[in-house]
């Protein structure tokens, strides 16, 4: 690793560092929905609930460049980077949905049934209002996982239509919206409205496009912009000390308040990573850097997947398992190896597929 005299300079491209950073996220996020059992389940979620605001980080830290600097251009590449992740959602999104036909069907559903409790007006309005709802999940597979990249497409549509401010207004944005995110979050717990009576303590009231992914997204793009300039923040100090503060902090605030969507000790983790990724330079690539690079996409969308199914065979062969303490703490790490044993699959497929298109 390189050190450049502790400091920030100004670079483009990949970073090594944020690499790593994904592929611990994502694996974290992994713990949330298929917890360790006890007090370690409980703590892994916690830390893990930095992940998706990292994504979000990360997305908006590479969303503009340099050149990006008129409206045209900005939208020129964001037009780019929407098809882009269209054409994403929409075979992972057609993937789940046939995935929950047929899991439905093993369980008694007739299509109809299926069709008429996933597609509805009330659940295309939880789609449209806060990206969630049962267009992108049910009960086959219990974890709305997919709301990411739709509460994305929304950030990156909004970049697009005031891309002629966004630079300006994205730490403000940043600072407004992440207050918002927390005083939302203590409203749970100590005055948990019903604005058009939708509780506040419901999920996706506060983690969505608007409070997660515009927030998060605009830090990314203020850090890129800006955050080598602040030297007295912008060294390894700073970023270990935010990272440590982060993780403390999590575990104090899960003491307090027990689960929350986005702790603020996930901001002090977010932060922390991405002044370590101004300022640690490395070329050297190793195992960690690579599941961040080329796997942590394919982990983030197919390990819903590998849960679901581990869990529909696990309740045709002995759903007595669950009841065992050893099974239980095994259960995560077969999840996990599992869903990288097939984002290497997945990863190989796509890479032989796009040579053959270069070639």
């Amino acid at each position: 690793m390189i050190f450049l005299n502790g400091r920030c300079m100004k670079k483009s491209g990949r970073s090594i560092v944020l690499d790593k950073v994904k592929a611990l996220a994502c694996i974290f996020i992994i713990l949330i929905h298929c917890k360790f059992p006890g007090l370690l389940g409980d703590l892994c979620e916690a830390f893990a609930r930095f992940g998706v605001p990292m994504f979000f980080a990360i997305s908006g830290k590479f969303l503009l460049s340099e050149n990006d600097v008129s409206t045209t251009q900005i939208r020129t590449r964001l037009k780019k980077k929407i098809v882009s992740l269209v054409k994403i959602i929409i075979p992972i999104w057609l993937f789940y949905t046939v995935y929950s036909l047929f899991y439905s069907l093993t369980c008694g559903y007739t299509v109809s049934r299926w069709a008429s409790e996933k597609y509805n007006l009330f659940e295309l309005s939880r789609l449209i209002l806060f990206n969630s709802g049962k267009f992108i999940y049910d009960f086959t597979y219990a974890f709305d996982h997919l709301w990411f990249v739709f509460a994305l497409l929304y950030v990156y549509a909004l970049v697009f239509i005031f891309a002629k401010v966004v630079r300006k207004w994205s730490f403000p944005l940043f600072i407004l919206l992440s207050a918002l995110l927390y005083i939302l979050e203590l409203l749970q717990t100590y005055y948990p409205i019903r604005p058009f009576d939708i509780s506040v303590s419901t999920w996706y009231v506060v983690r969505n496009w608007l409070f997660v992914g515009v927030p998060f997204t605009m830090l990314g793009v203020w850090a890129r912009d800006n955050l080598y300039k602040c030297t007295l923040l912008c060294n390894v100090k700073s970023g270990v000390l935010f990272v440590v503060l982060g993780v403390i902090s999590t575990i104090a605030e899960f003491k307090i308040w027990g689960n929350k969507e986005v702790y603020l000790g996930s901001l002090f983790v977010v932060v922390g990573a991405l002044i370590l990724s101004e300022v640690v330079h490395s070329e050297k690539q190793d195992i960690f850097s690579f599941v961040g690079d080329k796997l942590s996409s394919f982990i983030y969308y197919m390990h819903v997947f590998v849960i679901s199914l581990f869990g529909w065979f696990i309740d045709r062969i002995n759903p007595e398992l669950y009841g065992n303490a050893l099974f239980m703490y095994m259960r995560p790490l077969v999840v996990i190896l599992l869903t990288i044993a097939i984002s290497l699959l997945m990863n190989w497929i796509w890479y032989n597929t796009m040579e053959r298109k270069a070639a």
